[in-house]
């Protein structure tokens, strides 16, 4: 799926949902996973820098529970990576 012009490419559906994402170019510039409750966003790749956490559902949670919560949260952290995005290309 396409937020603000980056793909979100879903890698698992549940347990943990969790998507890689890449820019216009193709190039990774996040990854984002929801498990055990804990949805967060590491910037560029797995395990590098947090750039979005939240709390998601209760200790076992993980996947949203609808479209609505999926969206409203991807969005956020689509906000952030682009902004990592255009700090980068100032560098």
């Amino acid at each position: 799926m396409i937020i603000k012009g980056l793909e979100f490419d879903c890698t698992g559906g549940m347990c943990p949902e969790q998507y890689y994402v890449y820019d216009a170019d193709g190039r990774q510039v996040g990854y984002v996973r929801l498990r055990w409750g804990r949805l967060v966003c590491f910037y560029p790749e797995c395990f590098e820098e947090v750039i979005y956490e939240t709390g998601i559902g209760g200790e076992y949670t993980g996947c949203f529970e609808n479209d609505e919560q999926r969206m409203e949260h991807l969005c956020k952290i689509a906000d952030k990576l682009l902004e990592k995005i255009s700090e980068r290309a100032v560098d």
